[in-house]
This record gives C-alpha cells, structure tokens and sequence, in this order.
C-alpha cells in the first residue's frame, strides 16, 4: 500500500485530482451565478454537473498515465527520472494547487454566505379563463366533453389559473340565448358577461389513424388570438396525452414559471381511457343538474372501464351520498382515497375536501383541506368558496364572512359568491351587511332566488311580516326553485304569527307543486311543517305520528330528524325521539351530536327531571353552539327557576335571529321556533327581578 500510495504522489495523481476539482468547483460556482442572468435552462447546470462528475475518474486515469516533464507530456512508462519534474517545480504545482483550492473554498462561501438581496418572486394576478366546446371534425362522439375535461384539468394545474365551470356557463348561455352552443363565439359572450378575460379554443381534426389538437387562446373583449399551440396523435389513445401537453405549453405563455417542474396532469392523461373520461364528463353535468340517478349510471361505467379512474369513483360517492345510497358510498371512497395520487395537486385537495365535508363530515379536516388548497392556489374559486362554506358549517360565521369576502374581491361578478356572502352575513345577524350584498347578486342576476332570503329574514327579525311577504313573492316569480322555496318560506311565516291553518293550506299547494317536480326535499320538508300544523292545531296523535313517518321515509336528514323528535316529544313519544336521539348519537359530526344530547336532555325535562336536562344540554353546547340548543336550555332554566340563566341564553337567542331563520344552515326557513322567544324573555326577566 506504501508502494502504490508513493507511485501515486511520483505520478502526481493527487495534485492533478486537486487541480481537477478546484477547477470544476470554481467554473460550477461561477456558472451559479451567471446561468441565471441569461434566463439559461435548468438542464444546462444539470449537463455541466453530470459531466464534471463522469470527468473526475478520467482525470485520475490520465494523471497516471500520463506525466509532466520539463520536454512535456509523457506516457509515464516512457518517462526518464532525469526529466521529471524538479523539487522547484514540484512545490510551484504544489502551491497551484493549494491557491485554486483556496480560491474555489473562498468563492464558495462568498456566494453561499455572503448578504443577499432577499428573491422577490413576482405574484400574478389570478386569471380566470373559460373552456370553449372543441371543434371535433373526426365525427367520433367519444371526444366530446372529454377533451374540455382534460384541458380543463392541465391548465389548473397552474396555481394563478382557474377554470370557469362549463355547466355553469351552459346555463348562463342558455339564459341568454335558448339553443345556444358554447362554442368559441357562445363561450365569448359567457365570458364578457362574467368578466372572464381568456377563453379556449380548441380543434381536433383526424388525419388518417392520427390527430391533431390544436388550441388558441382568444381575448374575450377584442377576439384577438394571444397564443396557438398544436400537438399530433399517434392513435386515439394518445390524444389526451397531447392535450395535456397543450396545456403545459398555454401555461407557459400565460406565465407560469414553473410548468417544467409539474407533469402530474400529462401523466395522469396517460393512464385514463377516452371513452372513461367521455362517461365521466356526462355523468358531472347530470350530477350538477340535480339528476343523481342518471349520473350514477354514468360513473358506474366509467369505473367499470377504468377501475384506477379517481375522480371518477369520487363523482360516484357523491352522487351515491345523495341519494342515500350508503352501500355506494362505502364501496367508493375507499377506492377514492387510494386512488388519489392519480389526480393533479389541486384535484387531491378538492377530493379530500369534498371526503371531509359530505362523508366525513369533519368541518375543522375541512378546513384545513381548504386553507392548504388556496394558499398554494391563491386563485381557486371553489377552493375560497368551500373554505368559507366549511367554517360556516363549524358555526365559526366570522371566519365565513371573511373568507366570503375574500371570493367575491377575487371574483366580483358571479353571483353565487355574492349570495353566500350575503347569506353568511344574514346568518351572523348582521342583516344590513346581507341585504347589501343580496342587492349586488340581484344587480347580477335577477333571478337567483335565493337572494330574497335575508330581506325576509331582516323583516321577521323586526316583526314585518308585510316586507317579508314581499320578499317571499318576489322569489316566487325567479322560476320553480324560488317558488319552492318561496311556499316553504311563506308556511313558515304563518306558522310563527300563529295562523297553523292558513299554514297548512300553502303547504298543500307547494306539496302539490314539489310532488308533480319530483323535488323530493322540498316535499319532505314540507310535510314536517304540515305535521307541526297538526301539532299546533290539536289535531290527532296518530295521524301527526303517520305525516312525520312519511316525510322521514323521504329524508332522513337532520333538518327533518330534529324536528320529527321535537314533535315526539311534545305527543309524549319519548321513546321514539330516543330513537332518532341514539341515530344522531352515532354519527361522527359534532353538530349531530349536539342534537342527540339536546334530544335527551328535552325527554328529562319532560319527566321533570330539569338540572339532568341542563347538564345535557351544556355538553350539547360545547358540542356545537347553536341556537336551537340555546333556546331549549334557557328553557330548562326557566323550569329550574334559574332565571338569571334563562335570560342570558334568551338574550343570546335575540341576538343570534339570523341563524334562527334557517336553524339547520340550508337556506330552508324556520323562523317559526322563535314564536314564544319575546313572551320567555319577558317572562323570566320579570321572574328575576320579582322580590317574590
């Protein structure tokens, strides 16, 4: 080893090696440096870093083979010792050495720890662009809807850019122009309506057993092409492939900087089959008409195709959930959640949201789903509006407004986002903000029915029943939701001024109305109102017992569970509302919960049993503080003769009127709960302050 370790230095290999690296060091620190400044590919860093690196072993090689001499370069084996380098000489490259070492070790930390100028990454203003219907001149059907999708999907991939939903843009077409295509001039006028500043056109045409796809980006105002990009097929199997390539490429024209470093939609193109993604794209336009039923179908072939196809399974869940199909959704999400690295970033997040927030019903995983997903997609509609809807949803109403706010200052014209602001607002109590913001989603469509309902609800909070008909009326003539709902609303206000008859018979006519629509909902909710009619009216037990088993038969959601075992309970059928108590028990969702222990604390009460109710009913509301909850233990104070307490929680009531006009938090009204809140207030005020 001494031998082969002395023939090493004879041969100068440890001074040639030192040299080599120095060098490469000092010219891959410079290279840091300057590539940069001329906006050089990353590839070209990666090729000079490779290269020193398969250099290093042959710089070796040719220091041992080779030798330096006062003559020149010689094969070692042909050198004379008399023509060897000189001691003089061999300290001068002993020294080299030693100075570009030291130069390459002082220019590396001058570049690494030398004060810098922090990087300030340039923030692009959020853009929004609509997905025209391709021109399909093949005649093959299997591409339409898929080939938008596929678009759709790539160009979100980029963090500033949000895609306007084409079902959305289909309605607001038709409402336009009835028959209207949302072709590029059809996608052009959504566009100038919306406020939409991009719109994408595409074109497949076949050539032989090959395609081409073309896409051009057109400003919506002038009409003027901004980029064109086009890519060809091999084989139909490949054309989604090449749409996700034109999307990497628009990316990159509209600005982003990183599309090198994100491949997950092209890859993701690769693996789902065209005739998946073609039943897929038809099943989600059923499913955001309300048709489950047909949409399922749909999904179910689309798995079937392709049983790795996520978004698909996930479609499925939801539709399935709907419907009541719990088998389904069992069958489904496991799939989905496994399934998830096959969908883009943005996709995973707004899958586990919907997971979190319709299945798991966890709103605070919700959440956080949700603030993961815009800070890393600042222009991601659905993610603000589904994160303010979730802090919504966890009762958490000041979050809401503020992530509401947040929405409709990225998007200032749809009107959806105005409404739920709006809505947000009404259920904070704060009915100036909700009828200022219900104005400007009326400015943008007159027709959005629920935009009527926070000027009802600040007239019945202020005892104007006149201005909340008015309002009621007004939603009735938006179309057959807005009456719907309208007829609900109006029974609702009856049933509160006490008028359980007139009540009744606006509800036989919506019933009439939601039955020939087949609105299922809506007739199940109207058919717990009728049986609160009967119950306000004296009407016999057993035929109450029937209305309320028909309408559970037809949803069993908490906003007709609660209400059936309120009703039990005032019939004396305790053991059935503890039925529906032990249901709401199980579920994981805290505000169901809640329910479940306020259930149970209103069937002690009613055995007389008030400091066991009121130890309930404060768990409930750590649980879930809602007003109904509230309401019931000021209640249950009153029957303990702690009217202090009764008239801090009906005080909290009188404040919190907004939320009580939709106790459930779905748009649907319940101001009647509140009939007796004035009368208890002013009963266990004059209690606590009575000397006897």
């Amino acid at each position: 080893m001494k031998k082969f370790i002395k023939e090493l230095r004879r041969r100068q290999v440890f001074r040639a090696t030192g040299l080599y690296i120095g060098g490469v060091w000092i010219m891959l620190q410079v290279a840091e440096v300057i590539l940069p400044v001329y906006d050089t590919p990353d590839w070209v860093m990666r090729t000079m870093i490779t290269v020193a690196i398969i250099g290093a072993p042959i710089a070796i090689v040719l220091a041992w083979l080779f030798d330096v001499s006062a003559t020149g370069i010689h094969r070692e084996t042909a050198a004379d010792a008399t023509d060897t380098v000189h001691v003089s000489t061999s300290r001068k490259v002993d020294f080299i050495v030693i100075g570009v070492l030291l130069v390459a070790l002082s220019g590396s930390l001058f570049v690494n720890f030398s004060p810098r100028e922090p990087v300030i990454l340039e923030e692009l203003d959020p853009v929004t662009l609509l997905v025209a219907n391709f021109e399909n001149s093949t005649g093959e059907t299997v591409f339409e809807g898929a080939l938008e999708q596929a678009l759709t999907i790539g160009i979100e991939e980029s963090s500033f850019i949000t895609a306007f939903d084409r079902t959305t843009a289909d309605r607001i077409l038709n409402s336009i122009s009835e028959n209207a295509v949302l072709d590029g001039e059809g996608a052009r006028l959504v566009s100038a309506r919306e406020g939409i500043g991009i719109v994408l056109v595409g074109r497949l045409n076949a050539d032989g057993g090959k395609y081409e796809v073309a896409v051009a980006a057109v400003d919506t105002e002038s009409g003027e092409e901004l980029a064109r990009f086009s890519e060809r097929a091999n084989d139909k199997s490949e054309v989604l492939g090449a749409v996700g390539e034109l999307a990497r490429n628009l990316r990159e024209e509209l600005g982003d900087v990183n599309v090198d470093g994100s491949a997950d939609g092209e890859e993701t193109f690769t693996t789902i089959s065209l005739e998946a993604m073609h039943d897929y794209v038809r099943a989600q336009r059923l499913a955001r008409d309300g048709k489950d039923e047909q949409a399922l179908g749909l999904y179910q072939s689309a798995v079937a195709i392709d049983p790795q196809f996520g978004r698909a399974w996930s479609g499925l869940a939801v539709s399935a959930n709907k419907l009541g199909r719990t088998e389904l959704v069992d069958e489904a999400w496991p799939r989905v959640l496994k399934l998830l690295e096959g969908m883009t970033e943005r996709e995973r997040y707004r899958t586990a949201g919907v997971y979190y927030s319709l299945v798991a019903r966890n709103s605070q995983k919700a959440i956080e789903n949700y603030t993961k997903l815009v800070e890393k997609y600042p222009a991601d509609d659905a993610g603000h509006n589904n994160l303010a809807f979730s802090y919504f949803m966890a009762l958490k109403f000041d979050k809401a407004l503020e992530a509401g706010k947040k929405v409709v200052e990225i998007y200032p014209t749809r009107p959806m986002y105005h409404a739920n602001y709006s809505l947000y607002a009404m259920y904070a109590s704060d009915f100036e903000a909700a009828i200022a913001e219900a104005d400007k989603t009326l400015e943008l469509n007159p027709e959005y029915h629920k935009a009527y309902l926070p000027y009802a609800a600040a007239a019945l909070a202020k005892g104007n029943t006149d201005a909340a008909k008015a309002a009621y009326e007004k939603m009735a003539e938006t179309g057959a939701r807005g009456a719907s709902l309208a007829n609900t609303g109006m029974a609702d206000m009856l049933l509160w001024s006490g008028a359980a008859a007139a009540a009744e018979t606006v509800l036989l006519d919506g019933m009439k109305t939601d039955a020939a629509a087949a609105n299922k909902r809506a007739l199940a909710t109207k058919k717990m109102m009728r049986a609160y009619a009967w119950v306000q009216q004296g009407k016999d037990t057993a035929e109450i017992v029937a209305q309320i088993a028909e309408s559970l038969a037809m949803s069993s959601s908490t906003s007709n569970r609660v209400p059936a075992a309120l009703m039990y309970i005032d019939l004396g059928l305790n053991e059935q509302a503890a039925d529906i108590a032990a249901e709401l028990g199980g579920k994981l969702d805290l505000q169901q919960r809640a329910y479940a222990k306020m259930i149970e604390a209103l069937i002690l009460r009613s055995n007389e049993q008030y400091l066991a109710a009121i130890d309930l009913l404060q768990e409930a509301v750590t649980l879930a503080d809602v007003w109904l909850i509230r309401y019931h233990l000021g209640r249950a104070y009153v029957s303990a003769e702690h009217f202090t307490e009764a008239v801090s929680e009906f005080t909290m009531c009188k404040g919190r009127l907004g939320e009580a006009y939709s106790l459930f938090l779905d748009d649907t009204p319940t101001f009647r709960y509140t009939a007796g809140l004035d009368q208890l207030l002013s009963g266990a005020t004059e209690s606590m302050t009575s000397p006897f």
